[in-house]
């Protein structure tokens, strides 16, 4: 046999080594193609968790302010908006239950340390809320590789945390009415204490431009601190804070009764200045919410006109406590409709016992905005106040991980 001829014997061998070279090439490319693309799966599914975590976290935090609403200390609208939030970014049907109720947990935010601690016994009132999103085998729903066969582990376990609290640095100017007639002095040292933390509030949770000021009411309202900044004069507005007296002592007003449309009238008329425009308004009423009109001709200070502009009132000379509540209630929506929040706390003051229940629940409905309606009879609940009403400012997260 020739040379040629022997040549010609084992004409497929080179084409048969380069198609076994492609094969072996092609998985190769088709593995890291796998390996790829199932990374930039998990990735996008591990982003997603991330942001429906921070999102719940951010919910639950918003309503937090409900956690002190009368007093019943219940996490249930929390819970409820954290997992609404969760559920509408990432729906159970598709991917199980992100975020158990049990994963929703209130506590307290220290910012020098970094660290969250869940409530305990010694301590009910929360200023943060803590969510963990998971997507695990033991919660029922892990992630699914896109080609486990090809690139390893079927499932992946993947958890997210996220911490929100209130406070975001913004400008939150808040004027306090404190009650100072008779029939309240009692709860005058419960007023002092929630001015001092509300003022501290402001101070620390809220902007550096923050202000801050004081109107007291028995019958008629006065001025008793102008709105001033916060941060800044801290210490004279804490001295300050400790001349308040009830009606008929040194330094106080003399005893008219008791008119809470007086306060508002003047704290919406404070908030009229062009230097609050567009900035967050508060008004935190202090008051066991028992109106007593007095035999007195009252006018358009005393918050009984329908409006700034009306030349008559609900009454005049022989106005009644129950024109008096009238005249709060549409001093409220006044407040309200001038993107005023209205926040209330409750004392009983010299109240029956059998009536408290009544006029606390009356006092609320002056709430709105980002307001809440608080029942703090002790001294003891001074906390509960004031993180009460700092939970009415805006959230922000404070951690992720």
């Amino acid at each position: 046999m020739s040379a040629a001829a022997g040549r010609c014997a084992r004409p497929g061998g080179r084409r048969g080594s380069v198609g076994v070279m492609a094969a072996m090439m092609m998985a190769a490319l088709v593995g890291i193609g796998g390996l790829a693309l199932n990374q930039a799966t998990l990735h996008h599914r591990g982003l997603l968790q991330r942001q429906t975590t921070q999102a719940a976290a951010l919910a639950g935090a918003a309503k937090l302010s409900t956690y002190y609403a009368s007093g019943t200390n219940s996490s249930a609208a929390i819970v409820s908006a954290a997992q609404t939030i969760a559920t509408a970014n990432m729906p159970t049907a598709t991917y199980g239950t992100i975020v158990p109720a049990a994963n929703v947990v209130l506590g307290n935010w220290n910012g020098t340390t970094g660290v969250f601690t869940p409530l305990s016994a010694g301590n009910t009132s929360p200023d943060a809320v803590r969510v963990t999103g998971l997507a695990t085998v033991a919660n029922g729903n892990p992630i699914a590789g896109l080609m486990p066969g090809l690139v390893g582990n079927a499932t992946r376990d993947y958890q997210t945390v996220a911490i929100a609290s209130y406070g975001t640095g913004q400008t939150w100017n808040t004027i306090i009415t404190n009650d100072l007639s008779g029939s309240f002095s009692s709860a005058i040292g419960n007023q002092r204490a929630a001015d001092k933390a509300i003022l501290n509030c402001v101070r620390t949770a809220a902007g550096s431009a923050s202000q801050f000021g004081i109107t007291t009411h028995t019958g008629v309202s006065a001025i008793f601190q102008p709105l001033s900044q916060a941060s800044a004069n801290f210490a004279t507005l804490s001295a300050r804070i400790d001349t308040l007296r009830s009606c008929g002592n040194s330094g106080a007003p003399p005893c008219t009764g008791s008119n809470v449309a007086s306060a508002l009238y003047s704290a919406r008329q404070q908030f009229k200045a062009t230097a609050f425009n567009g900035t967050r308004k508060n008004i935190v009423i202090i008051t066991d919410g028992v109106p007593n009109a007095t035999n007195r001709t009252y006018t358009k200070a005393d918050g009984v006109f329908l409006t700034d502009s009306a030349t008559t009132g609900i009454c005049s000379n022989n106005c009644t406590d129950a024109n008096l509540w009238t005249a709060t209630l549409n001093q409220a929506t006044l407040a309200r409709s001038e993107g005023i929040s209205i926040s209330t706390i409750y004392y009983s003051g010299n109240t029956h016992s059998s009536q408290r229940a009544a006029y606390a629940a009356q006092l609320a409905q002056l709430t709105g905005g980002t307001g809440v309606a608080m029942v703090a009879p002790t001294t003891g609940q001074i906390s509960g106040v004031f993180a009460g009403f700092c939970a009415t400012m805006s959230s922000a997260l404070k951690a992720v991980y």
